[in-house]
C-alpha cells in the first residue's frame, strides 16, 4: 500500500488486513473461481475496500500483515468470512485449510486450540449457519460466553 496508508484509521487497517487474509485463502489453490470473486467483491464492499486497494491486494495479499488485536467476537466473525471463502467454490482444498490455520494463528486464537478451532469450523455448513449461530457455537466451543 502507498503513503496514503499512513492516514488510515486502525479500523480500516484491520479491514484491509482481513480482506487480504480472505484473498490469501482464495489464492491458496492457485485459482480464483467466479464464486470466489463474487464473495471478494461482496466483502470488499462490506469493509470499504476501494477498487485500487482491491486490485493491489488481489495481486499480492502477502504484503499486508494480519492484525491480531481484535476482540474475540471480531476474530470469530473474521473466521466465519474465511470459511465462506473456503466454501465459495464448493471444494475444500488442503492448501486453503493450511492457510486458514496460519491465519487463525495470526488472529491470536489460543495457540493450543488453533487446530481444534479450524477443524470444528470446517464442520460448519455456512450456507445453513448464520454468523450469529456460528459465533454462539464458537464461544461455547472456546468455553467463553
Amino acid at each position: 500500500m502507498g503513503i496514503s496508508d499512513l492516514y488510515l484509521g486502525i479500523g480500516q487497517k484491520r479491514n484491509i488486513s482481513h480482506f487480504a487474509n480472505i484473498v490469501r485463502i482464495a489464492k491458496s489453490d492457485n485459482k480464483i473461481t467466479p464464486e470466489e470473486i463474487a464473495f471478494l467483491t461482496k466483502v470488499s464492499t462490506k469493509y470499504n475496500i476501494s477498487d485500487e486497494e482491491f486490485k493491489e491486494i488481489l495481486l499480492d495479499p502477502e504484503k499486508i500483515p494480519t492484525i491480531a488485536h481484535l476482540e474475540c467476537i471480531d476474530r470469530i466473525e473474521r473466521l466465519y468470512d474465511l470459511l465462506i471463502m473456503i466454501r465459495a467454490d464448493h471444494e475444500i482444498q488442503k492448501e486453503e485449510v493450511s492457510v486458514l490455520r496460519k491465519i487463525a494463528t495470526g488472529l491470536a486464537f489460543p495457540l493450543h486450540k488453533v487446530d481444534q478451532i479450524v477443524d470444528e469450523s470446517l464442520k460448519v455448513d455456512v450456507q445453513k449457519t448464520d454468523l450469529e449461530s456460528f459465533t454462539k457455537n464458537m464461544l461455547d466451543f472456546l468455553h467463553l460466553k
